[in-house]
């Protein structure tokens, strides 16, 4: 006979106010595989701003979405963030729906927030808990030009018939790179599975000058999985492994108007792919089966080391496995 799941709204529809932080909210007790984000927003000035800039800036506008267990960030990050580290490590693609230029028209986004290493998976995702214990938390920015107004609900998938053995953590490390060597501190304790790694160089820039450049991985001084490799390359490799070459958001096809769209000229056609510029994963777990992995325990220090061309703000998300007590 076949196990059961339980999806069920864990906040309802309601007004997302802008540049403002939701109070704490409570999830469900029962074990979590995955959360479901939706923002829908209300469009606005549609001929000034295409509706991928309005997808683009709603995922912008969320600035940090924290998952908080007994007062400890269990996930925590701004929502492009984790939004591309469940797309390349999960496979959870965001969706969405009612996309629409018209004015006051209704656009429908929703993101997958996981806690295990994949959606459903009996054995991976977070355990059972005591009301209360378990929060969900989001802060907003401005909203965007496109749109005058958001909306937020989420929804939960419980795993009401297991018990998960682990669940996964993801929080965010924010530094300042230098031009030259320098060192992020890794968390120690937990196996990790990989790396989300931002370089704001690369996300803003038309040039070669990065803020990681080369990385090293370092466990107690000697190199780890990744001896060296260049961030630009992570950077280019993170399509193939999300499995697209050119993915949504910030993702526009302009044809030539003054030609009704026939010519076939080499600039007929533009493909913006700004939605995750900047990015690059580090991968400890290619064959996601756990195969390999970056064990920590024991070690005495565990760090990231760029050597970059400019000083600018990196983040690294690093995906802990979390064994449960």
């Amino acid at each position: 006979m076949g196990k059961r799941f339980l999806r069920s709204i864990a906040i309802a529809n309601e007004d997302l106010p802008a540049s403002a932080t939701i109070q704490p909210r409570d999830l469900p007790v029962n074990p979590l595989s995955f959360l479901l984000l939706r923002l829908q927003i209300t469009r606005v000035n549609p001929t000034a701003s295409l509706l991928y800039s309005a997808i683009d800036d709603v995922i912008t506008q969320i600035t940090n979405v924290t998952i908080r267990h007994n007062g400890e960030n269990i996930i925590s990050g701004s929502l492009r963030d984790l939004m591309v580290l469940n797309m390349v490590y999960q496979r959870a693609m965001p969706g969405w729906s009612l996309l629409n230029n018209d004015s006051g028209s209704i656009a429908s986004l929703v993101f997958p927030i996981c806690f295990g290493k994949r959606m459903y998976d009996p054995m991976s995702g977070f355990p059972a808990t005591r009301r209360g214990a378990l929060q969900f938390l989001l802060t907003a920015g401005a909203d965007g030009a496109a749109y005058s107004d958001v909306n937020l609900s989420v929804e939960a998938v419980e795993l009401i018939e297991e018990t998960p053995s682990e669940y996964f953590k993801a929080t965010t490390l924010a530094a300042t790179s230098v031009a030259g060597q320098f060192d992020m501190v890794l968390p120690i304790g937990n196996p990790l599975r990989g790396i989300l790694m931002f370089d704001t160089g690369l996300g803003g820039s038309t040039d070669e000058v990065l803020s990681w450049g080369q990385v090293r991985l370092l466990k107690d001084n000697v190199e780890q999985m990744y001896g060296v490799s260049d961030f630009e390359v992570m950077a280019s490799e993170l399509h193939s492994q999300m499995g697209c070459m050119v993915g949504w958001p910030g993702h526009v096809h302009q044809l030539n108007a003054a030609g009704a769209g026939l010519e076939n000229t080499d600039d007929a056609e533009q493909l913006v792919n700004s939605g995750y510029q900047g990015y690059a994963f580090m991968d400890f777990d290619p064959l996601r089966d756990g195969y390999y992995e970056l064990e920590t325990a024991g070690a005495s220090n565990i760090v990231l080391r760029g050597v970059g061309d400019e000083a600018t703000a990196i983040r690294a998300l690093p995906l802990e496995r979390v064994m449960v007590k």
